[in-house]
């Protein structure tokens, strides 16, 4: 019986350990993420930015190496920014997740886990290198009351 009280305070020593290193990698990502909205790359995009704002998303697709907005409609592409195109090195992963972020303060529905889901995908490239990308992409549900509403008649 002795060492359940130890036991107890062992966990509850790793428990508040845990809590504190969780706290301090969302501040280090909030950090990040207001250095990527201060960042020129982050200037150049912001247009394309607004522009998505405008739209009603489908889905938005950041990886290293570029930026893509799709619309729900018309269907297709709102804008693509390839990095490289504008003489930006393709970025980290720390780098790539600071964007994501930034792209969530900026456009807060994307924010909304009713509206839209936020996944990490592996990328190989043609070295065998394997690089992370994120998607946001717009639930079924949400779509469908978006295209509903295009259909209806305006009754004024």
């Amino acid at each position: 019986m002795g060492g359940w009280p130890l036991f107890f305070g062992a966990a509850l020593v790793a428990a508040i350990i845990a809590l504190l290193a969780d706290r301090n990698r969302r501040q280090h990502e909030q950090v990040y993420a207001e250095r990527m909205r201060r960042s020129m790359l982050y200037y150049e995009i912001y247009d394309l930015v607004l522009v998505a704002k405008e739209h009603e998303i489908d889905r938005v697709q950041i990886e290293r190496n570029r930026i893509v907005f799709y619309a729900v409609y018309p269907p297709g592409k709102i804008g693509e920014y390839v990095l490289s195109d504008h003489g930006h090195r393709p970025l980290n992963p720390q780098r790539t997740l600071a964007l994501v972020q930034a792209l969530m303060a900026d456009v807060p529905i994307l924010e909304e886990n009713r509206y839209y889901r936020l996944q990490r995908y592996a990328v190989t490239r043609p070295n065998g290198q394997k690089d992370y990308g994120y998607q946001f992409t717009i639930r079924s549900a949400y779509k469908t009351k978006l295209m509903y509403a295009r259909q209806q008649p305006w009754i004024g």
